[in-house]
């Protein structure tokens, strides 16, 4: 398989994380490897400097230029770069296939792959069922939109390994090859319909998870969402469901207990780790041990008890509507950023609650989120994250939980959500300790 890329013209459009790592990948298989990236920043020249080092023939920066993909067999796109892309467009005019960095991975990993995708939830769903391979003594790894690129792991990758992946929307777009032997959809709000043209693009997005798999292999899905449900009649694969049984078989029926306690999401990691042989009591303490990752519900600081929670990485209503649902007691929440054209007002319904104490809005949709709390609850604006959290700190009483929950990209303000919750975290820390309190 590797020998058929060697001496391959390819073109990776974007030098983010996962266009890096693919470009890496083939250049060490012997593809003539250019790069191209509309951005131009000091670290972007870094990287610039560090793949030329290693063989890559041009990396351009600043902008797209349509002799780069004149030769072109494949293009590589990064998930950030929209279908309107230059580059994409080119390809498109002169029939060259385009791929996503994991379909690219995937034709190269030896391991079976566990793929995850879904509106909320991914990430720690990704992480945690890594984490209880590992506990079950099955060599796992993490990766994919996780923060870790899949074609960055691949070395480190065999066929006693499983590959668990975190899949986005915008990969899925341009995968034909991808394959998982379990595929997990965990469920489908409203989100990226910057990029997508409606909800049912972004389903059908989510749905192309499936496209590949065969009756060997297995689906994973939400039965409590009648689209996934219409969905799961139309798939090959064995289907397995959470949230209700449906036509679970009776080594794979919930037991409504489980039902009652258990997340939808964890439910997704017992019927997965059911599937790969994992017995349910060393999953049920994995789900007991597991701490959660950094920027999703993430508790920072209690400062004279008011809890601080980062949850940076809400950036569509939906998330931040899960967020508060996993918030107990009174709280004022964090809100905006750069809106991704979502539909708010189920959220703004939500935070008329009592227990809502308060909001306090910045970034580019405050005026737009304004316009739909006005009236019933506190509304403050903000023009930094520091001077949001300041407001928010008077506005909260003991008990309160100050809560970091966008519901919006970071763009307008921070390079990245996980920017963007650091900063929470390191203005939270200053407080605690002007407070005389440690953090943690």
């Amino acid at each position: 398989m590797q020998d058929a890329w060697r001496g391959r013209r390819i073109t990776v459009v974007g030098l983010a994380r996962s266009g890096h790592a693919v470009a890496q990948v083939l250049c060490r298989l012997g593809c003539r490897v250019t790069v191209t990236e509309q951005r131009d920043t000091d670290s972007l020249q870094e990287a610039r400097a560090r793949l030329l080092a290693e063989g890559v023939e041009a990396v351009e920066l600043g902008g797209h230029r349509r002799r780069h993909l004149e030769q072109a067999e494949l293009v590589v796109v990064s998930p950030g770069v929209p279908e309107s892309s230059p580059p994409i467009q080119w390809a498109q005019e002169r029939g060259v296939p385009v791929a996503s960095e994991i379909d690219v991975a995937a034709q190269l990993c030896p391991s079976p792959i566990v793929a995850v995708t879904g509106t909320n939830g991914k990430s720690s769903v990704v992480t945690l069922l890594a984490e209880l391979l590992t506990a079950a003594r099955r060599p796992a790894v993490a990766c994919g939109n996780v923060g870790i690129p899949f074609a960055s792991v691949l070395e480190r990758l065999a066929p006693s390994t499983i590959a668990v992946v975190e899949v986005s929307s915008f990969q899925l777009l341009r995968c034909d090859y991808f394959r998982p032997a379990i595929g997990v959809l965990l469920n489908v709000g409203a989100n990226h319909l910057d990029r997508h043209q409606d909800p049912a693009a972004y389903l059908a997005a989510k749905a192309r998870l499936f496209q590949r798999q065969t009756p060997d292999d297995w689906a994973v899905l939400n039965a409590r969402d009648p689209r996934l449900v219409a969905l799961g009649e139309r798939l090959q694969a064995q289907r397995v469901w959470f949230g209700e049984n449906r036509a679970n078989p009776p080594a794979l029926r919930l037991a409504e207990a489980t039902r009652q306690c258990l997340p939808e999401n964890l439910q997704a990691v017992l019927q997965v780790a059911r599937i790969l042989g994992i017995p349910d009591p060393l999953t049920w303490q994995a789900i007991r041990s597991f701490r959660g990752l950094e920027h999703r519900l993430e508790h920072v600081a209690t400062i004279r008890g008011v809890a601080f929670v980062n949850d940076s990485k809400s950036t569509t209503p939906d998330s931040s509507l899960y967020a508060l649902a996993q918030t107990r007691g009174e709280v004022v929440p964090i809100l905006g950023g750069r809106d991704k054209g979502l539909d708010f007002r189920p959220l703004a319904e939500r935070l008329h609650e009592a227990r809502v104490r308060g909001i306090v809005l910045l970034g580019e949709s405050r005026g737009k989120l304004r316009a739909l709390l006005n009236g019933g609850t506190t509304v403050q604006e903000a023009e930094t994250l520091e001077a949001a959290v300041r407001a928010a700190t008077k506005l909260a009483a003991p008990g309160t939980t100050v809560l970091l929950s966008p519901a919006c990209a970071s763009f307008d303000m921070f390079r990245d959500f996980e920017e963007r919750g650091r900063a929470f975290k390191r203005i939270v820390e200053a407080l605690a300790a002007r407070a005389g309190q440690g953090v943690g």
